[in-house]
């Protein structure tokens, strides 16, 4: 029940975060070009783009949860990072596209734009990308899902975007105020380029991250740690001869692989191999959750 209740809660926050990106990316494309402001229409594009996104987490929200079959035999959590890494680097592609366009638009002298449509685009937008974060994180945290974290802080880069945007139209009325209207045309494109710089931290951050699984980096940290000395515990009690065990995380869901090493005594019966299977797994099961745990017993040292 409890598993059922976080796979709803996770594909309501995405379903929320389709629409939201729906709507805004209409509605920063259409000002962007209705206003001339490239800063709107960069907006827009990041709306876009995490909308097709967001369709895509949602798709993948699906899918993990699905039993492993005869095609995705170790099932489908190793989508989950997949989709992260595809995400972070369209993000990263569009910033350096957004940089670019910002700095040429600079060399060649600015542009104007049509400020009072500007400042309402920034201000609603503003708004509604903030309360979708907060929603989203909120989401996150009770549920523990990346996907729905991943999404929330495509939204904290639309709202920090927003805000900047809402700094910079306020600027233009500022410097018109004060006669220094002839810097205006620049406000537009420095912000371009300002907000793709800024906006590129986020996802080179969960480029970071995701690829680790993807690669199938052993994970580090307090998870690693238990797992060692759960491990070593154990072998020192049931006296193993040797051992190795190897653990990587996907997504949500954690391998762990343990080879041991005994010697070909009559005691080491199923039965007894059992018994220390669900040792291990009552040890571990708080940090590991919903883990694909493998326990190997051999006489022989080439098999570890």
């Amino acid at each position: 029940m409890a598993t059922s209740r976080k796979i709803s809660k996770e594909r309501l926050a995405l379903k929320l975060s389709l629409v939201g990106t729906i709507l805004l990316a209409t509605m920063g494309i259409g000002y962007g070009l209705y206003v001339g402001s490239n800063a709107i229409l960069l907006d827009g594009m990041f709306s876009l783009l995490s909308m097709g996104m967001t369709g895509l987490s949602l798709y993948t929200a699906y899918l993990v949860t699905k039993p492993d079959d005869r095609q995705f035999q170790f099932g489908y959590a190793h989508i989950e990072p997949l989709i992260n890494v595809v995400n972070g680097l369209l993000i990263l592609v569009t910033c350096l596209w957004a940089f670019i366009g910002g700095v040429q638009s600079i060399v060649e002298g600015g542009h104007d734009i049509v400020l009072e449509h500007a400042l309402v685009y920034a201000v609603v937008s503003t708004v509604s990308c903030f309360a979708i974060y907060f929603t989203e994180t909120h989401i996150a945290k009770s549920i523990e899902s990346e996907l729905v974290r991943v999404d929330s802080q495509e939204w904290m880069i639309d709202g920090i975007l927003s805000a900047a945007l809402l700094v910079g139209f306020l600027v233009v009325m500022a410097l018109d105020s004060l006669g220094y209207s002839r810097w205006n045309a620049y406000v537009d494109p420095i912000l371009v380029s300002a907000l793709a710089i800024s906006a590129s931290v986020l996802p080179i951050r969960v480029l970071s991250r995701n690829l680790r699984e993807v690669l199938l980096v052993a994970p580090q940290g307090k998870v690693q740690d238990r797992v060692d000395g759960v491990i070593e515990a154990i072998s020192k009690q049931y006296e193993f001869d040797d051992y190795t065990h190897h653990l990587a995380k996907t997504g949500r869901q954690y391998d762990l692989e343990i080879n041991i090493l005994v010697d070909s005594s009559p005691h080491w019966t199923t039965q007894r191999q059992d018994a220390i299977r669900q040792v291990i797994w009552d040890k571990l099961k708080g940090e590991l959750g919903d883990t694909w745990l493998s326990v190997s017993f051999t006489t022989q040292e080439r098999w570890l």
